[in-house]
């Protein structure tokens, strides 16, 4: 069970990369050996120079060799921290880059699940939290489990009824701890949780602060993170108290430690079986029990904490994406323009609840397709599923004559480009939001794709061109210049299928009108699909399919139906030709 001892899930976990440092592993343990001996030895240095303090000449070596070994044992604790950290943290970053991968390769219905600032919780957070966890916990454990154990026979050795009484005493703080060891973690579990919903919240609003504040919401927002912050702070403060629980114990043992030493010494001191440095050298090694103990008692809100971040990270592990790569090498779609081809397809984001219904048409490779409809007429659902962001619950989506659900996800969308009214840019050098890191474009391809979009005036006007650095979601760049960049994206891919979805909803009309002319020389010879309300956006596309309520009322050549006053294009059209001259 994960909520048992985190100890072997953490292990399951993160082992993998801890085996990548065996040579740190070997020196760690080096340190922590040596440590251990200049710990044991220290207790027996005293008790000899307290021993000798009785002859003429007390052994002053003893005090020399003591001060010897406390900065020894210092600067031996440094460099096992640091070696345990390194560690630690360089297997933790592993984690979190696997993690990170796993969740880039799942499809869209997960992000609807995982909002971004618990994502951001979990990746970060939890994974920070098993690197603290293995050098603060794991570490310091082995290393007081040893010290414990060696201390336990060492006292053997003393006199058999101090490592007797200390064994009992051991063995009952041992016992206590185990029965009290998942007390608090139901209470760090809901402290994971309530941390995720706040920083999702907080994501959530972080995003959208500009909808916020034109639509006078702040008020709202402000009242939504007081809730979260009110229920955040009487479950952080019910895991304190679980956790005051166990430091109560902890002081408890601790206080029983005391007296049994001080009954054990005072008892071997009136027999006689014991001088004063022997009942010293007790006392110090019984300081050194309770201190693992007392290390345990410390970082038990560690151990609790990391079986709740093992649980929080090994639920995303174990979600699996609807929509994945077939089995084996998968089919591979052919060069050039791709045909596109929609059989039976029925399609509904919930079960029950179809946007496409049993829609069929298809798009010979180097066709242009404009479609249109009411908004929720299922438009975008047929781009989302011409990428695989979804499958359909039934029908085929081809692409090339090839079913794509046979096609490995990475080839189907180096092979369809797509361009949204939403752009997304980051934070990088134009070069990068442009090739998305991929330096095998050359800067001549980039820069003579800006100059046929028309942005030849606009990246002149760069201070480094190229290497000008844009910030994330697009600061210094105007909504026309970053929808610009997201055309110049998708045509440097050079893919067989081109996808505009509203893509020109944020131009104005002469940027409009010099990216339509920019546009038709770049789809030559290529397929696309154009999405649009503005249907004057459409009036160079070939063909013309018309949604409503999910079905296809309406499609064919544009020509064709321009010629038919009753068809719904025709109809549209001048309601939109109505529309604009009022």
């Amino acid at each position: 069970m994960w909520t048992k001892l985190p100890i072997l899930p953490y292990f399951r976990l993160v082992g993998p990369y801890l085996n990548r440092h065996k040579s740190r592993f070997a020196l760690l343990t080096l340190l922590l050996a040596v440590n251990i001996a200049i710990q044991l030895t220290i207790p027996w240095l005293l008790m000899k120079y307290f021993d000798s303090l009785n002859s003429p000449k007390p052994e002053e070596t003893f005090i020399f060799l003591f001060i010897l070994l406390g900065v020894c044992y210092q600067l031996l604790s440094l460099a096992s921290d640091y070696v345990g950290e390194h560690v630690g943290w360089s297997a933790a970053n592993k984690l979190r880059s696997r993690l990170m991968r796993h969740c880039l390769g799942q499809d869209i219905a997960f992000f609807h699940q995982y909002g971004p600032g618990e994502l951001l919780d979990r990746v970060d957070g939890a994974v920070n939290g098993l690197a603290e966890f293995f050098y603060k916990f794991v570490v310091r454990f082995t290393n007081n489990l040893v010290l414990l154990v060696v201390t336990l026979i060492v006292l053997y050795n003393v006199h058999w009824v101090a490592g007797t009484v200390m064994t009992l005493f051991v063995a009952g703080a041992a016992l206590m701890y185990y029965l009290l060891r998942d007390y608090a973690l139901p209470h760090w579990v809901r402290v994971g949780e309530t941390s995720s919903a706040f920083f999702g919240f907080i994501g959530e609003q972080l995003t959208n602060t500009e909808d916020t504040r034109s639509s006078g919401a702040s008020g709202y927002v402000m009242r939504k993170l007081k809730a979260h912050l009110n229920q955040w702070l009487p479950v952080h403060m019910e895991a304190g108290r679980a956790f005051t629980v166990m430091w109560m114990s902890s002081m408890l043992l601790l206080a029983l430690s005391t007296i049994l030493t001080f009954g054990v010494s005072s008892w071997l001191w009136h027999a006689g079986a014991a001088g004063p440095g022997t009942v010293y050298m007790i006392m110090m090694y019984t300081v050194m029990l309770v201190g693992p103990i007392d290390t345990i008692r410390l970082e038990l809100g560690a151990l609790q904490r990391a079986s709740a971040n093992i649980e929080r990270i090994r639920q995303l592990f174990e979600v699996r994406p609807k929509v994945g790569d077939p089995a084996g090498e998968g089919d591979t779609l052919r060069e050039g323009a791709l045909s596109v081809e929609f059989s039976g397809v029925t399609f509904g984001y919930t079960p029950g609840e179809p946007v496409l219904q049993g829609i069929g048409f298809k798009l010979e490779a180097g066709e242009t397709l404009g479609i249109v409809g009411r908004t929720g007429s299922g438009k975008t659902s047929i781009a989302r599923l011409l990428l695989r962001l979804y499958d359909p619950q039934s029908g085929t989506v081809s692409l090339g004559g090839t079913d794509i659900s046979r096609v490995k996800l990475s080839a189907l969308r180096e092979r369809v480009g797509i361009v949204t009214q939403d752009v997304q840019i980051f934070k990088g050098t134009v070069r990068d939001n442009l090739t998305f890191f991929n330096s095998d474009i050359p800067d001549e391809k980039i820069v003579s794709l800006l100059t046929d979009l028309s942005l030849d005036s606009w990246f002149g006007s760069l201070p480094q061109g190229l290497d000008t650095q844009l910030e994330a979601g697009g600061g210094g760049l105007s909504a026309g210049e970053a929808q610009l960049l997201a055309f110049a994206r998708v045509f440097l891919k050079d893919p067989g299928l081109i996808i505009l979805d509203e893509a020109s909803s944020r131009l104005d009309p002469a940027t409009e009108e010099k990216l339509d002319l920019a546009v038709r020389k770049l789809l030559r010879g290529r397929t696309a699909i154009l999405i649009a309300h503005r249907l004057s956006t459409l009036r160079h596309v070939d063909r013309i399919l018309v949604m409503d309520s999910g079905r296809i009322a309406e499609n064919g050549l544009q020509g064709a139906l321009l010629e038919d006053p009753d068809s719904r294009y025709s109809r549209l059209l001048r309601q939109s030709l109505r529309s604009r001259t009022v």
